[in-house]
């Protein structure tokens, strides 16, 4: 590898360091109801400095990025009631009512349709967060007040 070569690898773990990091301070509550607020699932960079890559430098680096999407639960409602993602997306749900919440899956009350989505009892700013990993079509509903419903689609 020449000088030059090394300068640019350098930078680019630099740049790569500096937008993982960036990417990090950026969390849940940033944006509106049912905000994407992490969706790039990748993040490609280029290190060339005005040389052609060949087959011993290779120039392109791919670092994975988590997608998350938030869920508020206000006015005794879940807002978007409906979302539509990807597998590996983790939602988190907020509740900003005054009354307590409990988040469990379809159907009422055995919750058999995705038993390990279950929250404890949410109060005023209690979050709830979930990874889906499969696809599928996800109801959900609030376990203290079943007409509170929601759906979660998750497909490629």
């Amino acid at each position: 590898m020449n000088e030059r070569t090394g300068i640019a690898w350098a930078g680019a773990a630099i740049l790569v360091l500096a937008l993982v990091l960036a990417a990090g301070c950026t969390g849940p509550g940033t944006g509106g109801p049912g905000t994407v607020v992490t969706t790039t699932p990748s993040l490609a960079v280029t290190t060339g400095i005005g040389e052609s890559p060949t087959p011993e430098d290779p120039v392109t680096e791919t670092t994975e990025v988590e997608s998350v999407v938030e869920v508020l639960i206000r006015n005794s409602a879940f807002e978007p009631a409906s979302l539509t993602i990807p597998p590996g997306t983790t939602v988190i749900w907020t509740n900003e009512d005054t009354v307590p919440h409990l988040l469990a899956s379809d159907p009422h009350p055995a919750h058999t349709g995705l038993p390990e989505l279950v929250s404890d009892t949410l109060s005023q700013g209690d979050m709830y967060r979930f990874t889906f990993t499969k696809t599928g079509n996800y109801g959900y509903h609030c376990d203290i007040h079943p007409s509170m419903t929601g759906t979660i689609v998750v497909e490629e």
